[in-house]
C-alpha cells in the first residue's frame, strides 16, 4: 500500500509529490472533485477513512515516512510534499497524523511541506503543537542551542481554499474565518517565518473570487493559485447548478478583465499562478484556439509576479 503518490497532468499544479493516507472529507463542498470527478467512488464521500490496507494511523505514519525517506532527494528537488489530494489535512480525524508527518519532514529531513485546507478550528493551538513537535527534538536530543528556533517553519507553506461562497461549503469554516486565520498566522508567528498562500479554485464567479484575493492580500497572503471549475467545456461555457442555485457561464471578456485586475492588484504584493483551466478557457484548444502562444503569454505571463507551474517558495 502506497501513502506517497506522484500526481499526474494538471494535478502537478499543486505538487509533484503528495501524502494521501486518508480518503473522504467532512466538508461537504458541492463542487469538490472528490465527489464529482471520475474517481469519486474511490476517494469521495463524507466519511473520513484510512486507505484500504492501512490498519491504523500508526501504520500509516510508518508507511509514509519509509516512502518519504526513500525518495527524499527527489522530493526536495521537486519542491517538497503536498498535503493532500484525497482529504483535508486539518480535520479532527486527520490533523494529528499529518502534523506528525510534516513535523518529521521539516525537522529531521529538511523537506518542505505545503498544506491546503479549509478547516483549522483553532490555528493557535495547532501552531503551538507544531512548534512543540519541532522543538522537542532539539531539546531532548541535546542538540546545539543555536538550532533551537523557528527556522524550520520556513519550510512550511499553509494554504487556504477561498471561493467566497459559504453556501457551497456547508460543513467548512466560513471564508471569512479562513482569512482571519491567515492574519492570525502572520501576527502569531511572523510573516517571515513561513509562507501563507491561497487556492482561488474553483472560481464560482469573478466578483467573489476577486474579493477573496483582496481580503487575503490584506491578511498576509503572498501567493495565489487560481483555477476555474473542472469539466471546462461543459461548465465554463454553459453555466452550472450547485445546491439548487444556477450560476451563469463564464464570460470570456470578463475572464480576461479578471486576469488583468488580479495582476494589477497583486503586483508587488504576491505571486500568482494561473492554472491550465484558465489558459484553456481563454485560449481555446485544438482547432478552436482563439490566441497564439505568444498572445497567451502576454495575457498570463507578461507580469513580474506571474509564476509557472514549477515555482515554489523554496527555490
Amino acid at each position: 500500500m502506497k501513502i506517497l503518490s506522484r500526481p499526474k497532468k494538471n494535478a502537478q499544479e499543486y505538487g509533484r509529490w503528495a501524502v494521501n493516507p486518508y480518503l473522504g472529507c467532512t466538508g461537504g463542498c458541492l463542487y469538490c472533485y472528490r465527489n464529482t470527478g471520475p474517481g469519486k467512488k474511490v476517494i469521495g464521500g463524507s466519511a473520513v477513512r484510512l486507505k484500504k490496507g492501512v490498519v491504523s494511523n500508526n501504520h500509516a505514519y510508518h508507511l509514509a515516512m519509509a516512502e518519504i525517506i526513500e525518495y527524499k532527494d527527489e522530493i526536495i528537488r521537486d519542491g517538497g510534499l503536498f498535503m493532500t489530494f484525497t482529504s483535508d489535512p486539518c480535520l479532527p480525524e486527520t490533523n494529528k497524523l499529518f502534523t506528525q508527518i510534516l513535523a518529521d519532514c521539516i525537522r529531521d529531513h529538511g523537506i518542505p511541506v505545503t498544506l491546503l485546507t479549509k478547516h483549522y478550528a483553532d490555528v493557535y493551538s495547532w501552531i503551538n503543537e507544531l512548534r512543540i513537535e519541532i522543538h522537542t527534538f532539539f531539546v531532548d536530543g541535546g542538540e546545539s542551542p543555536a538550532r533551537y528556533n523557528c527556522d524550520n517553519l520556513s519550510r512550511l507553506a499553509i494554504g487556504y481554499t477561498l471561493t467566497g461562497h459559504d453556501e457551497l461549503e456547508p460543513n467548512a469554516p466560513s471564508n471569512a474565518n479562513r482569512i482571519k486565520d491567515m492574519a492570525h498566522i502572520k501576527d502569531f508567528i511572523g510573516g517571515d517565518k513561513f509562507h501563507v498562500w491561497a487556492s482561488i479554485e474553483p472560481v464560482i464567479d469573478f466578483d467573489s473570487s476577486f474579493r477573496m484575493i483582496q481580503q487575503a492580500l490584506d491578511a498576509g497572503c503572498r501567493h495565489f493559485k487560481i483555477g476555474l471549475m473542472t469539466e471546462r467545456t461543459k461548465v465554463c461555457r454553459r453555466g452550472f447548478t450547485l445546491g439548487g442555485k444556477t450560476f451563469e457561464p463564464y464570460d470570456p471578456a470578463r475572464c480576461l478583465a479578471f486576469v488583468q485586475d488580479v495582476m494589477q492588484q497583486t503586483r508587488g504584493r504576491a505571486t500568482v499562478y494561473w492554472k491550465q483551466s484558465f489558459r484553456e478557457f481563454i485560449g481555446g484548444t485544438g482547432k478552436h484556439r482563439l490566441f497564439t502562444d505568444d498572445e497567451l503569454h502576454k495575457i498570463f505571463d507578461d507580469y513580474p509576479n506571474s509564476v509557472g507551474k514549477d515555482w515554489n517558495f523554496w527555490k
